[in-house]
């Protein structure tokens, strides 16, 4: 191997370029060797040696065959992360500031039957306007959503996994 390797997860598509998944960069060689998998996109001037081949270091394999899915893309369980991560970026819903954040029940809890914290119905605001919105829904609070709360899915997940491995999200037709 020449140089350490920068990458430490390679994302994995499928024959038809669909993203199935990002895998350590062990697994990801494994699937090279074994001739399962083809680079599509490799790390520069980076490269693997064994006893008998130089494989560069991938960033992003292409399954040969066709992977069967079993799933299509699901809805994630609620979390307070998810619900900051989420919206990481578009900053305070009501006033757009940024920096610490809360989760902001648009319609209070006291209200809701049942489970409060669902996507649809958890935001993330500053400190100071969620308490200033206290047990109100944002027009009783004459402070109106910057933008709507939205479902995550896998798929999303999945994106900010495939985002974070340094891959060319545009020349996989997935940004």
């Amino acid at each position: 191997m020449k140089g350490a390797p920068i990458v430490s997860a390679v994302v994995v598509l499928n024959a038809s370029f669909e993203p199935l998944g990002v895998v350590p960069l062990r697994r990801a060689m494994a699937y090279l060797v074994r001739e399962r998998a083809s680079i599509v996109e490799a790390v520069p001037g980076q490269t693997f040696k064994s006893a008998s081949a130089e494989f560069p270091v991938p960033r992003v394999v292409q399954f040969r065959e066709m992977v069967r899915v079993p799933y299509k893309y699901m809805v994630q369980p609620w979390t307070r992360s998810g619900v900051i991560e989420r919206d990481r970026g578009l900053g305070c819903a009501y006033c757009g500031r940024t920096g610490a954040m809360t989760i902001d029940h648009i319609m209070p809890r006291s209200r809701v039957k049942g489970n409060p914290n669902t996507w649809t119905n958890t935001i993330s605001s500053c400190l100071r306007c969620n308490n200033i919105k206290a047990a109100r829904t944002p027009e009783e609070a004459r402070m109106p959503l910057r933008y709507e709360p939205r479902i995550v899915t896998s798929r999303d997940t999945l994106l900010l996994a495939i985002a974070s491995t340094g891959a060319d999200m545009v020349s996989l037709g997935l940004a």
